[in-house]
């Protein structure tokens, strides 16, 4: 219940205020009391979750609904409603890598949670990576769960978070259904096609540009926009979109050679054995010499709703696209590339350890449907 207690005035002089100054502070207190229960009565739907996350510096955001605005044809018939959210965070540096972190969000067990640090040189750890969670949320939470009892240091999604970026009310679903997840571990997420390039996406994971990098232990890590559809308006702008980020990713590439494992995601992958797909060359094939020239460990995608491994010229590009979307067949293995595919809801666990990696895809029956040894890079 909201009120104010009354008490006496301070000690020392008191002098009564003028009658019209007692109304306006009379009125300034209840606006402040209308304004506490308004936000004593904000709903926590997102989060808590941890970004940003490096060796001395994290993140920990959440999302709160304050309220909703609802339409419809006639003030009889309201049958449209979204959330009004509001996205609030908390920047934590001095840290020290390697460490696990415990913090609780606005005093409440639903805001408790932890993440770790990364690790300095080649300590082990595991992460898992895991994508196209849009729909059929039954199947996506059991995803979710699964992933959560593998315990990652921390997960990468390949993008399509929900199935339109732009609906406001499909964000606290995402939230929901990832919230024991996220809330013990560190999130990076990429964009998909379904994000539409939308500002909630940039508000939620506090992201000024759709492309970034980060390193864990010896690893390094590029997360690419291949959403290029809707990155610009125009084709030139779309143009000028991938000629800046490829130019940014080349250079990103070329400061980590000395890293001694190096991955890349994206949400588009280069390489399909999905018949209906393979007429639609995804531009993300033209970053293929790239890869080769600087040695790329690993390239993990999404947006088929499947497993995929292939490898070309050393390179191992996995689809991992079954957290929850619909599935697709593989009904078209490229010949010489293509060693494993599979139509599953699953995720893909990494186990780094020294200059070795280990992938392995999981479904959620529990079967191992692929495992794939890496080594650094010559």
């Amino acid at each position: 219940m909201c009120g104010l207690a009354s008490s006496p005035p301070a000690a020392g002089n008191y002098f009564p205020a003028p009658s019209n100054t007692i109304s306006g502070v009379k009125s300034f207190i209840l606006a402040l009391v209308a304004l506490s229960c308004l936000r004593a009565a904000d709903t926590l739907v997102g989060g808590p979750y941890v970004i940003h996350v490096s060796s001395k510096s994290a993140t920990v955001a959440w999302v709160m609904q304050s309220s909703e605005v609802k339409l419809g044809s006639a003030p009889d018939h309201l049958s449209q409603s979204e959330p009004v959210l509001r996205f609030e965070r908390v920047v934590y540096s001095n840290l020290k890598p390697g460490s696990t972190y415990y913090y609780d969000v606005l005093n409440r067990d639903d805001g408790e949670g932890h993440f770790k640090t990364p690790p300095v040189g080649a300590a082990p750890f595991h992460f898992v990576v895991y994508g196209d969670t849009r729909t059929r949320h039954d199947f996506h939470r059991k995803v979710a769960d699964a992933i959560a009892k593998s315990d990652p240091d921390f997960v990468v999604h390949t993008g399509d978070l929900v199935s339109d970026g732009a609906e406001t009310s499909l964000w606290p679903i995402f939230f929901s259904i990832e919230k024991e997840l996220l809330r013990k571990t560190a999130f990076f997420p990429c964009l998909g096609n379904h994000e539409r390039n939308n500002s909630q996406y940039y508000e939620f994971f506090d992201v000024k540009e759709p492309y970034y990098s980060f390193n864990w232990g010896n690893a390094h890590f590029a997360v690419l926009n291949s959403d290029v559809g809707n990155a610009a308006a125009d084709a030139a702008g779309k143009d000028r979109f991938w000629a800046e980020q490829t130019r940014w990713f080349e250079a990103d590439l070329k400061a980590a050679q000395k890293a001694d494992l190096r991955f890349v995601v994206f949400h588009h992958p280069p390489f399909t054995a999905y018949a209906k797909r393979q007429s639609e060359v995804s531009r993300t094939r033209e970053l293929v010499p790239l890869f080769e020239q600087y040695k790329m460990t690993a390239v993990f995608s999404g947006h088929d709703h499947n497993y995929q491994h292939h490898v070309k010229n050393g390179i191992h590009y996995i689809v991992t696209g079954g957290g929850g979307a619909p599935l697709y067949p593989v009904d078209a293995p490229i010949p010489e590339m293509t060693k494993k595919v599979e139509s599953t809801e699953h995720f893909v666990k990494v186990s780094v350890n020294g200059k070795q990696a280990r992938v392995e895809a999981v479904a959620l029956d529990g079967h191992m449907i692929d495992t794939v040894d890496l080594g650094a890079p010559k």
